[in-house]
């Protein structure tokens, strides 16, 4: 098992009757509230600092293509430079009274409306609209007569001939999709639809497709409190069957009088929330590993879309310190490539050498030669006898026209000075890149099997320190100290140590594995006892591996144990779709960490080797896969 961690797409949508309830659950919390702070957290995610008069809240507003939606949260956003959007909001809302939201219908569409004062105007209204329509999802900030100020995504006549969504253009509504509204939907009305549909078309279709604010989700809930199967198609539903289902439905809108909701949601074995609805999605108990609860919608959204939204962020950090590594470890790699190209270039400096001592001659050389020597300008080259060769073969020379042989022995001479000179100077140079590139190439490795938000802090940290991230970028979506101080208290920049990976051998022996080289440095540096026996693939990027053989008494780390443990270094490295992997082992006492080196590298020595093939049966006894 390759640990990755992908951007996730949130299958649960707030459908148009979950807006409503969402709606009902938050204005009593949220109505005449003042407005403290706003904060962009990312291009698409705005939130709202809120004051009451007891406490302060946090309203968090997303259109996010699949995180679009709001909420009240605690997470603090305090960006460095904040985006125009955010600043054209704290232009006209600081200070603000929310006052009121309202949804458009039972469309996906929320009115968030605030009363500012305007020092010509006095009291006038403001109206924030969020539009949860998928990638097409927006925020857009209008004045009292509707006339957009700003959006998140602008919209103009080439993109949508329909509706453009630009600063000074009027607000209008989305597109109708024509659908019946619920709320006035008769028996007769239902049957009729449902009668004129497909026989072979599954009914929870016919209910998104034609009715205003029914998701899947919830079309199978009511399907299910009904009686019938959620796959049901319309050809076997009677015109009673029908009749039932729409006082089900009819309930259901009812409650947009009554506030009178009963949301909830279906929980994994973890107790996360998985899908959430304003009916509680009874039909999606199983009595196994799926559970289902009454919860305030509120707390859905952000159990489900916050978590999701995390591990987006997360997902992207993830790619940007790939990036950041790969950048690196090309321009390494560059260096390393000039670097061997000057060494072997050196190789030849003993040739310009000897073309200067063969050129000088010429100085002793009767006839032309001697001539050339004391002139020569304007040849490209001269044929010598060559005194280095046993053969005193001829020998061509290059030469620059403009300068005489001479001077040209002058030139190859200054040639072979600076190339031996710069020799030493390559061989170091080269020397570093080679370290530099091992160091990024473990750093890599660490990435591909990062996936908490420890490990990945850690590995961004360790990128920070060594110069290769700006520190910016770790604080990037968290609030300053003073905000969290207001929050929570001041909070320690430092990131939470991750977890090594800790497994048992089949003979009941410790074996501990760095996630990273910061885990690595403490693992090997802090951790292990002298006698403890340490692996590491041999030439290769991966973790430092540990058995805990100062536990055994003396006793030697028994054959099955260290092939296991062997596996684990072969698992955890570059090498780990390979076949035939060197590892080597030592005790601990025998591996050093010079000063100056990069996180994660020590030398070692007093080792002995062992070939690995990965055995697929060992890495399923430690839980793990090819």
């Amino acid at each position: 098992m390759c640990y990755t961690l992908k951007a996730e797409v949130l299958k649960m949508a707030l459908d148009g009757f979950t807006i409503y309830a969402l709606i009902d659950e938050l204005r009593p919390k949220i109505a005449n509230t003042r407005v403290d702070r706003i904060y962009q957290a990312t291009p698409e995610e705005i939130v709202i600092q809120l004051r009451g008069t007891r406490d302060s809240m946090t309203l968090i507003i997303s259109a996010q293509a699949q995180l679009a939606r709001f909420q009240l949260g605690d997470r603090p956003y305090v960006p460095q430079n904040p985006p125009p959007f955010a600043m054209l909001l704290r232009k006209h809302l600081s200070g603000a009274r929310l006052i009121n939201l309202q949804q458009y219908g039972l469309e996906r569409v929320i009115r968030f409306e605030f009363d500012t004062y305007e020092e010509y105007a006095g009291q006038a209204a403001k109206f924030l609209y969020l539009e949860i329509m998928g990638k097409h999802s927006n925020l857009i900030f209008a004045d009292r007569e509707d006339i957009i100020l700003g959006a998140v995504k602008h919209v103009n006549e080439l993109q949508s001939r329909v509706r453009q969504v630009l600063p000074g253009e009027k607000y209008t509504f989305p597109p109708s999709q024509h659908k019946k509204d619920p709320r006035t939907l008769s028996a007769e009305d239902l049957v009729l639809i449902i009668g004129r549909s497909d026989p072979a078309k599954k009914v929870r279709e016919i209910l998104v497709k034609h009715l205003d604010g029914i998701s899947p989700l919830l079309a199978d809930e009511l399907l299910f409190r009904s009686g019938f199967a959620t796959a049901i198609a319309a050809g076997d539903l009677s015109e009673s069957d029908t009749t039932r289902l729409w006082a089900l439905l009819a309930e259901l809108a009812d409650k947009t009088r009554t506030g009178l909701w009963e949301s909830g949601a279906a929980l994994d074995e973890s107790g996360f929330v998985i899908e959430f609805s304003c009916l509680t999605p009874t039909h999606l108990a199983n009595g196994q590993n799926t559970t289902v609860r009454e919860l305030p919608l509120n707390q859905c959204v952000a159990e489900s879309f916050e978590k999701t939204a995390a591990n987006n962020r997360l997902a992207v950090l993830k790619q940007n310190l790939f990036r950041t590594v790969a950048q690196a470890l090309a321009r390494a790699q560059h260096r390393q490539k000039a670097h061997q190209e000057a060494i072997a270039a050196a190789d030849k400096a003993d040739q310009w050498r000897i073309y200067g001592d063969l050129l000088l001659s010429c100085s002793g050389a009767k006839g032309d030669a001697a001539e050339a020597g004391s002139h020569g300008k304007g040849q490209s080259v001269v044929t010598l006898i060559n005194y280095y060769d046993p053969d005193c073969a001829e020998i061509a020379i290059p030469l620059d026209p403009a300068f005489t042989i001479a001077e040209n022995a002058q030139k190859y001479f200054k040639k072979y000075t600076k190339i031996k000179r710069g020799l030493k100077f390559a061989a170091q140079q080269l020397e570093k890149a080679e370290q530099e590139i091992s160091y990024l190439e473990s750093v890599q490795t660490a990435l591909e099997f990062a996936n908490q938000p420890s490990e990945i802090d850690e590995i961004l940290l360790e990128l920070q320190q060594s110069g290769y991230q700006s520190a910016r970028t770790r604080n990037r979506g968290k609030g300053s100290n003073k905000d969290q101080g207001k929050e929570k208290g001041r909070r320690s920049n430092a990131p939470e140590k991750a977890g090594f990976h800790k497994f048992k051998s089949s003979q009941g022996v410790e074996i501990i594995v760095g996630k990273n080289n910061v885990q690595n440095d403490r693992l090997t540096t802090e951790m292990a006892a002298p006698n403890d026996l340490w692996l590491h693939v041999q030439k290769a990027p991966g973790s430092h591996v540990l058995i805990r053989s100062g536990s055994l008494g003396g006793n030697q780390v028994d054959d099955v144990t260290l092939l296991e443990a062997a596996n684990l270094a072969v698992y955890f490295s570059k090498m780990r779709s390979s076949s035939k992997v060197p590892v080597d082992y030592t005790s601990k006492k025998h591996v050093k960490k010079p000063p100056g080196f990069r996180p994660g590298m020590v030398i070692y020595d007093n080792f002995s080797t062992i070939i690995v093939d990965p055995n697929p049966a060992t890495l399923r006894h430690f839980g793990l896969t090819d």
